[in-house]
């Protein structure tokens, strides 16, 4: 590890004034279930955030989270400003069980309004996070809620109106694991050792530390229109990271962080792994690949099989992008938003095998059946059509600009709860939009009218659709009813959502 990652691990690990490493791991417990939970363990190998397990206060599991700024030094003698999460750059990641009852205590100490929104979870709208749930600078948003799903990784970032790009660019954002006790299968579940979080983002960084979102600094017209993308590359903050992992079996929980970039990622030495979930958690089975392709806001989960590799061998992640860019973007303009990285491969995360496995745990045969949804179980048809023209970013021909009874009829639903849809989803325009929906997670009904492979086949909320493509979703919306808040749902290049890409929807009594 170089002298500026090892800092940054350090300030992630949570070094004292003092100069002592705190412990990363914050007591787990031993309730967590394999098939999403986490083991408590000594300081992880590998650089990975905090792990915050909250704290049990009357039968309510209390997380408290401060937004503030800091300070990261990613280009040597040039610390870079930032935002994080109990920290400089990013944020805990929060362990959650399904059952319980969670509490955030969220304060803003960065001198300006944003939110935060737990993306991926299912929970009443006034709890979402979403532009509706501001945090003034200087207050403390409080809010409860069920976890209510299956074990899963989700996320969480702001989602300022108008802000979002900016806030999730100078750092704000981190993992959530949600854990089950439910009969499940057993999965690497170490954290930090054999069950790893890998936050992957982009930055593009001047000389001096400096990038588009920097104080005092503004993004191009392009960089709106094509969404922000950098060729510095960062998984969980650290430039180049790299770590020890055991010689066995391990778990890498890949979120795709970014702005705007997708990663089509898989090993530089072409070895298979076993993905096991999506963004809503287990897939119906288990599928061997070399590759996995996230667009923004997506997650995977991976088996990755070190066992079989020597003592000290390194293994490099790396995303083979140049493989996916003609199906990413289409002609002349989709060439114009693209930028190198688009077109080429380049590497991420260097794992050094270490010299004992963990655990003898092999990736499993079989994964929980999951129930499929069928286009006759809808009750209503709705057609979302993706489009660009110019600097413009619409849904159903408008934008979303402003909160409230101005959005546009054509982006403004209202759903009985309980009811079943099928959404139609057309991408008009010469780039890939990854659709992300608040509260819901949703099955893919076919891709181009093809059923999708099993990798997509599992519950999701954020979906890729490239340029010219149709993909069909099916969704049940049930939960709590909320006449005056509403849920978002947009496109998940954040400057795009930021611009207008986005429309809303409430859950309704029937």
């Amino acid at each position: 590890m170089d002298v500026t990652s090892r800092r940054r691990f350090l300030q992630m690990s949570g070094v004292a004034g003092a100069g002592v490493l705190a412990s990363p791991i914050l007591g787990c417990g031993d309730d967590a279930a394999g098939d999403g939970g986490v083991d408590a363990a000594p300081a992880p190998a590998f650089p990975v955030p905090p792990l915050d397990d909250g704290e049990l206060v009357g039968g309510v599991r209390l997380f408290r989270l401060r937004l503030q700024s800091g300070s990261v030094e990613w280009v040597a003698g040039f610390p870079t400003a930032t935002y994080g999460v109990n920290g400089a750059f990013l944020g805990p990641t929060l362990h959650f069980r399904r059952g319980e009852r969670v509490r955030l205590e969220v304060s803003n100490a960065l001198g300006e309004t944003t939110t935060l929104h737990s993306h991926g979870l299912q929970l009443p709208a006034a709890s979402d996070g979403g532009p509706y749930q501001t945090i003034a600078a200087g207050a403390t948003w409080v809010t409860e809620f069920d976890v209510v799903q299956p074990a899963m990784t989700a996320w969480y970032h702001p989602h300022q109106m108008d802000a979002t790009a900016r806030h999730v660019y100078m750092g704000l954002a981190g993992v959530i694991l949600v854990a089950d006790d439910a009969p499940g299968v057993e999965l690497p579940s170490t954290y930090g050792v054999d069950d790893l979080p890998l936050v992957i983002q982009d930055r593009r960084l001047a000389a001096d530390g400096t990038h588009p979102y920097s104080p005092g600094r503004a993004p191009s017209m392009h960089d709106l229109m094509a969404g922000m993308r950098g060729e510095t590359m960062l998984v969980n903050g650290v430039r180049q990271l790299r770590g020890v992992v055991p010689r066995g079996l391990v778990r890498l929980r890949l979120l795709n962080g970014s702005n705007a970039r997708a990663y089509q990622l898989g090993f530089v030495d072409g070895r298979t792994f076993v993905q096991v979930a999506g963004d809503g958690g287990l897939l119906a089975a288990p599928v061997t690949a070399t590759r996995v392709l996230l667009s923004p806001g997506e997650r995977a989960e991976v088996l990755v099989d070190f066992g079989g590799d020597v003592a000290g061998t390194t293994v490099a992640l790396a995303s083979f992008s140049g493989e996916v860019f003609s199906r990413l973007y289409a002609g002349t303009m989709g060439g114009n938003v693209s930028d190198t990285l688009d077109r080429t491969t380049f590497e991420l995360v260097t794992f050094e095998v270490g010299a004992a496995p963990v655990t003898s745990l092999t990736p499993p045969a079989t994964l929980p059946a999951i129930e499929r949804m069928t286009a006759d179980q809808a009750v209503r048809t709705r057609s979302i059509v993706l489009d660009m023209t110019g600097p413009s970013v619409t849904i159903n021909g408008a934008r979303m600009t402003s909160l409230g009874a101005s959005v546009p009829a054509a982006i403004n639903f209202q759903i009985p709860s309980g009811s079943v849809e099928r959404w139609d989803v057309t991408n008009n325009s010469f780039m890939m939009h990854p659709l992300h929906i608040h509260n819901r997670h949703f099955q893919i009904l076919d891709i181009d009218g093809v059923p999708p492979p099993v990798e997509l086949a599992g519950w999701k909320d954020t979906v890729l659709v490239a340029p010219g493509q149709i993909v069909r979703l099916m969704l049940r919306f049930d939960g709590t009813t909320d006449a005056a808040l509403p849920y978002m749902f947009h496109c998940h290049i954040l400057e795009h959502e930021d611009m207008g890409m986005m429309g809303q929807f409430y859950i309704v009594e029937p």
